[in-house]
């Protein structure tokens, strides 16, 4: 995209949010596909964090700045039943009313959102975003009929590794800028890989030994056949080739004499896939 600066901006559109999922094990939070959230008339949010001046000499000597976040309403025509659904968690019975229950809990997500400028709309991405229940109102018509909003109270803090957010600039590339909305845009420093909790065939030895970080490994095995199999944390599609052919995790797979190759692929929504290899080499007779 060419370099064009705004000297203004105006307008707010295009709100979006994408449920965000923490992993405890390991702190990396993963993104689902973002979903419209249709009928934005105003976002209003604050900085969050406190300013901490140090003294000496007489003097301001330093100040510290925390950063936790923001925090602010989102005005909407009417809040979603998507949105209702997958954040705020109310469950749709069989009847298709939408229950609530003070005993689930609500998902965090990433708000993605765009105002216009003169020259072009910047885009916006809170990644790690809470949300309270929204008011109940109403009032009566009178002489004319006047359109009732709805508020979301939102707070948006850090991820695990500091990231608030981000939005796009007079130099952000083409591809990012027009994907915006269809993946939630992950720093290179913050991109989450897919990965393995093991690899097993037969009982063959793996060198070097496996870790979830290491993704090309050899083996050796005299047999004409060794079940390949593959783990994964939840969530996370295992998929196996043994000699470019699929193949079921935990079934055999037969050798031919010589170099072999076991792909196996992980897979998530929200995250790089990985692939790891396994150069097996079949020697002597099974």
């Amino acid at each position: 995209m060419s370099s064009a600066t705004n000297k203004v901006k105006f307008g707010l559109k295009n709100c979006h949010y994408a449920k965000a999922t923490l992993d405890p094990a390991t702190n990396e939070v993963t993104f689902g596909t973002p979903v419209a959230i249709p009928g934005a008339v105003n976002l209003a949010l604050d900085p969050e964090g406190d300013t901490e001046p140090f003294y000496a000499d007489d003097m301001v000597y330093y100040t510290t700045i925390a950063n936790n976040g923001y925090s602010g309403d989102l005005e909407l025509a009417l809040v979603p039943e998507s949105f209702r659904k997958d954040i705020l968690k109310e469950a749709e019975d069989a009847n298709g009313v939408l229950v609530e229950n003070s005993d689930v809990e609500t998902e965090h997500f990433a708000l993605l959102f765009e105002f216009s400028g003169d020259k072009k709309k910047i885009r916006h991405c809170l990644y790690y975003c809470s949300v309270a229940r929204p008011n109940i109102e109403g009032k009566t018509i009178e002489d004319s009929k006047e359109v009732q909003t709805e508020k979301l109270s939102i707070k948006a803090t850090p991820l695990p590794n500091g990231l608030v957010k981000v939005k796009t600039g007079a130099n952000t590339s083409d591809a990012v800028y027009n994907g915006w909305y269809s993946n939630v845009y992950q720093t290179e420093s913050a991109q989450v890989s897919a990965a393995l909790t093991g690899i097993s065939i037969g009982s063959l030895e793996l060198t070097p030994a496996f870790a979830v970080d290491v993704t090309s490994y050899v083996a050796e095995t005299e047999n004409d056949e060794d079940a390949v199999s593959a783990t994964a944390a939840s969530g996370t599609v295992v998929t196996i080739l043994v000699n470019g052919a699929a193949h079921t995790s935990g079934n055999d797979a037969t050798w031919e004499s010589g170099t072999n190759t076991v792909t196996v692929i992980a897979s998530k929504t929200g995250a790089v896939s990985t692939a790891y290899t396994v150069t097996v080499t079949k020697t002597g007779q099974g």
